[in-house]
């Protein structure tokens, strides 16, 4: 027995606590305000709140669900680890899980410094927003690499490897169904005419294809198990990589060509007795980062391919 009984307690308590709050973070803006914000009155669940873009809400659904699924995972392993204090193994999932939630909430804050950075700022606290979100990305990767490497220093890497596969899974399977009810709630919804429905139903086709072909992708790798060495599930995340690029790409291009008409920064505002869009008026900032950040995502795509690749001729060389 490696793990006291503190470990395995913390373990529970973290897992629990993130179940309960991103859990109701995620059901409140997953199944009401981001499938509502195409309705006929997009800002019912949001009038108490703030006003807000859609991205942003989709980024809080997607967020609180995904971080809801991924400790669910984890608090299972607690309390097996718990029940059972002499085995190890139900311990490192969940410390695992715990890695993997860094990783991602690391990532979030890097995306908002480099791409979403003008959904919580404006033209005076711009600046503030990418330094503040850029500081608090690197202290959380630095804060989650120092029990990473404790804990698989010397080690076999494929369940760590395995997790952050399972945790790319399940954030793009939220993307895809929460972009996914957008969609359908925006094409059945005569009411609106602020925006042209066919151009914001190709954006969030765009957003729900490329995520759900990034999840196929991802959860056959993760099915896997490395069974057979590390090549099957690393084309798999480096395609799953590659589709996430090209609808990052694609969606950078639509909202270029339809800036008046984007999803990136249109409020939903009311006017009356009828609901309108507000332009974004940022200019090409976003669009542009898009197609780097896509570009970036391809080519770590590609390394991935070409990684998993080599060392499956170095294994079976040997």
């Amino acid at each position: 027995m490696k793990y006291a009984n503190t470990s395995r307690t913390l373990s529970f308590l973290a897992h629990a606590l993130i179940v309960l709050a991103f859990g109701a973070l995620g059901l409140y803006f997953g199944a009401f305000v981001v499938p509502e914000y195409f309705g006929t009155d997009p800002t019912y669940f949001t009038k108490n709140l703030f006003s807000g873009a859609y991205l942003l809400y989709l980024e809080l659904a997607v967020v609180g669900l995904s971080f809801a699924i991924i400790s669910g995972y984890g608090l299972f392993y607690a309390i097996k680890g718990l029940m059972n204090p002499r085995d190890d193994e139900p311990v490192v999932k969940a410390l695992t899980t715990l890695i993997v939630e860094g990783w991602a909430a690391g990532l979030f804050f890097l995306l908002q410094a480099i791409l979403f950075f003008d959904l919580t700022g404006n033209n005076g606290n711009l600046v503030f927003v990418i330094v503040m979100s850029l500081f608090i990305a690197i202290v959380l990767l630095i804060a989650t690499n120092i029990p990473m490497v404790k804990l698989y220093d010397g080690k076999d890497q494929k369940p760590l490897l395995r997790g952050f596969i399972g945790g790319a899974m399940v954030l793009s399977c939220a993307i895809a169904l929460e972009a996914g009810l957008s969609l359908i709630v925006n094409a059945t919804n005569s009411s609106l005419n602020a925006w042209k429905q066919g151009e914001i139903n190709l954006l969030l086709l765009t957003i729900t294809l490329s995520s759900l072909a990034a999840f196929v992708l991802l959860l056959l790798a993760w099915l896997s198990k490395f069974k057979n060495g590390t090549k099957v599930p690393g084309f798999m995340a480096g395609g799953a990589a590659i589709a996430l690029a090209a609808g990052l790409i694609i969606y950078g291009v639509l909202t270029i060509v339809w800036r008046d008409n984007g999803i990136h920064l249109n409020y939903a505002l009311e006017s009356g007795k009828t609901y309108v869009f507000g332009a974004s008026g940022w200019g090409y900032g976003f669009p542009i980062m898009n197609l780097v950040v896509g570009a970036v995502t391809a080519a770590f795509g590609g390394y991935i391919m070409i990684a998993a690749s080599k060392s499956s001729t170095e294994i079976a060389k040997a």
